[in-house]
């Protein structure tokens, strides 16, 4: 059971850290392959099997990664409408927020279940290397993101 447990930390740990740079990306970005990266590759130990049917798990969900995006986008940008207009009752409101949440769910799910497909084809050992090789990227990200100005105390 521990390790049933510690397996789904894992997993959620992996999806969370990868799912931005799959599904989801900033304006102007492309999303990033981590499984095409030859730095990635190499430290995580991928051989072109695997890289191969990883690529292949992607692009069974490509299609429905985007249409799910694309609904949450329609349905945000509708109850976005809403709210600046105050016009509408607040039952539509709420059926509205429910719409968005069912996209959001929806896109999530899809990306989780295919985080969880590539994580299969991963041997222990290069889970915990991708994982380091993600947080390695993150905190470079991060260090090199440009910092807000800090506000004088008062």
């Amino acid at each position: 059971m521990r390790m049933l447990v510690t397996g789904a930390a894992c997993l959620v740990a992996l999806a969370m850290s990868l799912g931005p740079s799959l599904a989801g990306t900033s304006e102007g970005q492309r999303p990033s392959k981590w499984w095409q990266n030859p730095v990635c590759k190499a430290r995580v130990g991928l051989t072109d099997a695997q890289t191969a049917e990883i690529e292949r798990i992607f692009q069974s969900v490509r299609d429905e990664l985007r249409a799910e995006k694309a609904e949450l986008e329609k349905q945000e940008a509708t109850l976005s409408r809403l709210l600046a207009e105050s016009s509408d009752d607040e039952a539509v409101v709420v059926r509205t927020i429910d719409r968005v949440e069912a996209a959001r769910s929806a896109l999530a799910k899809t990306r989780t279940l295919m985080l969880y497909r590539m994580h299969r084809l991963l041997s222990p050992e290069q889970r915990v290397k991708l994982e380091a090789f993600e947080r390695e990227q993150a905190r470079a990200a991060e260090a090199t993101a440009p910092q807000p100005p800090s506000r004088p105390r008062e």
